[in-house]
């Protein structure tokens, strides 16, 4: 009975982390920053990015600035700065 029972849980574990914890609602879920996605977009059409435009600040998105800001002339700091875009023409009304 108790082994019938670890089995259980540990099976039900399992299926969670292997879900990826789709149990959240949609609403529970963070929509990703706008400014970041309009960056991705504006990036991909230029070719610097090739990946999902899903709004995640993640090591492709840090190297397709570096690589934008590099060409541009602009200091390289693979982050989304106001310079950067405004040169990306990229909406960033909401960055601190």
């Amino acid at each position: 009975m108790i082994r019938t029972l670890k089995f259980w849980k540990n099976f039900g574990r399992s299926i969670i982390v292997l879900g990826g914890m789709s149990f959240v609602t949609a609403s529970a879920q963070a929509s990703p920053p706008h400014y970041i996605v309009s960056a991705q977009k504006r990036l991909w059409a230029s070719g610097y990015y090739r990946g999902p435009i899903d709004g995640r600040y993640n090591s492709r998105t840090r190297r397709a600035l570096r690589n934008f800001q590099f060409d541009h002339g602009l200091a390289e700091t693979g982050r989304l700065n106001r310079k950067t875009c405004l040169m990306l023409g990229a909406s960033c009304k909401t960055m601190r």
